[in-house]
């Protein structure tokens, strides 16, 4: 370490030669006499440092010898320093990054005779089919999605064929039922106004008499209906025996 004092001000520096001092006392040879104290210590400063100490006192990254030297591109470490340096596995990882300046001989990248052996065994176990097979299956695969596309393609076209007919029909059912509907509204009007004419007079609906007249009259309508139902079953009957006696 060097002290330089000068003027009551103190300069610590690491490295200081002798002879930067001397040049600066030259240079100012008028100020010697201003000059009280100047106390030079050199333990270092003589040194000549190394290329690799200047280095060491240029980082500043704070990064481990291995980390620094993956930074810069180079190999990590030039001798095995945990356990899992000496496995294979990082052996061959460190020849695919680095090649030739890894120090691993290219043959360790070849699995062994017990690595081929239990690929083979996983290979067996895992695709046991054959590629000309895979390649079969993989072809009727493919002829069955397109048969069944077909196949759905074919019953829209036939349903799109019969969706006028399909409407054809829900109109035709919708409008029966409107007719039905509107037919029973009449039917029930109707009796309504024969149950006020049986009373002869004006009578609420809300009656308990009204009420009944009005069931029984359904009742007797349903009746009359079931007996002309019948009648017509009866007179087709008739018909088809005459048809088959002939």
């Amino acid at each position: 370490m060097s002290i330089i004092s000068f003027k009551g001000f103190s300069y610590v520096g690491k490295f200081v030669k002798v002879p930067i001092v001397q040049c600066f006392l030259a240079r100012n040879a008028s100020i010697k006499n201003e000059v009280q104290d100047i106390d030079v210590v050199t333990t270092t400063a003589e040194k000549t440092l190394s290329e690799g100490e200047v280095k060491a006192i240029c980082d500043k990254s704070r990064l481990n010898h291995g980390h620094r030297n993956m930074v810069n591109g180079r190999l990590p470490y030039d001798k095995p320093v945990h356990r899992y340096h000496n496995t294979v596995k990082y052996k061959r990882r460190m020849y695919g990054r680095y090649g030739e300046a890894s120090n691993v001989s290219p043959g360790l990248a070849w699995p062994t005779a017990e690595d081929l052996a239990d690929i083979r065994e996983y290979e067996s176990l895992a695709y046991p089919l054959t590629i000309q097979e895979m390649q079969k299956n993989a072809l009727e695969l493919i002829e069955s999605e397109r048969q069944e596309i077909q196949t759905n393609q074919q019953r829209i076209d036939n349903n799109m064929k019969k969706l006028n007919g399909w409407l054809k029909e829900v109109k035709e059912k919708s409008a029966k039922k409107l007719l039905e509907a509107q037919q029973a509204k009449e039917k029930k009007e109707k009796l309504i106004e024969e149950v006020k004419k049986h009373f002869g007079y004006k009578i609420d609906p809300k009656d308990d008499r009204f009420k009944e007249m009005l069931v029984k009259r359904e009742k007797e309508e349903k009746k009359k209906v079931r007996e002309e139902k019948k009648k017509i079953r009866e007179e087709k009957l008739l018909n088809y025996l005459d048809s088959k006696a002939k």
